[in-house]
């Protein structure tokens, strides 16, 4: 069997599961489809450096793991998972974080200091996760949960203090608080 036909046999199994995966991941079904691309790209362009054949799901699930970690990787001007999922689509965006910025600072306040700690030092201070780790003697692990954790309590704080109406491609449209 050739490459070529190898490859459609393997879009054909897992796109529809790989898509469901990565638009879990990125929340966004366009956002989603552009990675589905690029893995099956990357499939297309190393299948043949593959060693064990028997680990072909593995592997490609790998592929889209570095994908949407390059993604938001690339994408890491947006501080906040919250903010991800509140972009506002023109150029509004920075009088709509001016608005929310009032909150930011009353929502990291609320948060265990462990949790608002990691997060400024990271997306304001701008340090990596493993330099604050290192910064701070901490394990890398460690830091990763502090920060994830302390944004899914600020997503829930913003959620609790406005209402957020979104597009068609899941992006802000408008907010208003409660």
């Amino acid at each position: 069997m050739n490459n070529e036909k190898s490859i459609e046999i393997l879009y054909e199994q897992f796109r529809k599961p790989l898509l469901r995966y990565i638009t879990y991941k990125v929340n966004d079904r366009y956002v989603a489809e552009e990675i589905l691309n690029d893995v099956f790209l990357k499939v297309s362009n190393s299948i043949s450096t593959l060693e064990e054949k028997t680990k072909i799901q593995s592997w490609i699930y790998k592929i889209a793991s570095n994908q949407i970690i390059d993604y938001y990787r690339k994408h890491k001007d947006i501080a906040l998972d919250i903010e991800e999922n509140f972009i506002v689509a023109n150029n509004d965006a920075d009088n709509v974080y001016k608005e929310l910025e009032c909150c930011l600072s009353s929502f990291l306040e609320q948060l265990p200091k462990q949790y608002s700690d990691s997060i400024k030092s990271v997306y304001f201070d701008e340090l990596t996760q493993q330099e604050y780790a290192q910064k701070n003697n901490l394990n890398i692990s460690t830091v990763k949960s502090h920060i994830k954790r302390g944004k899914e309590s600020m997503k829930i704080f913003f959620e609790k203090c406005c209402e957020f109406e979104k597009d068609k491609f899941n992006n802000l449209a408008d907010f208003s608080k409660k």
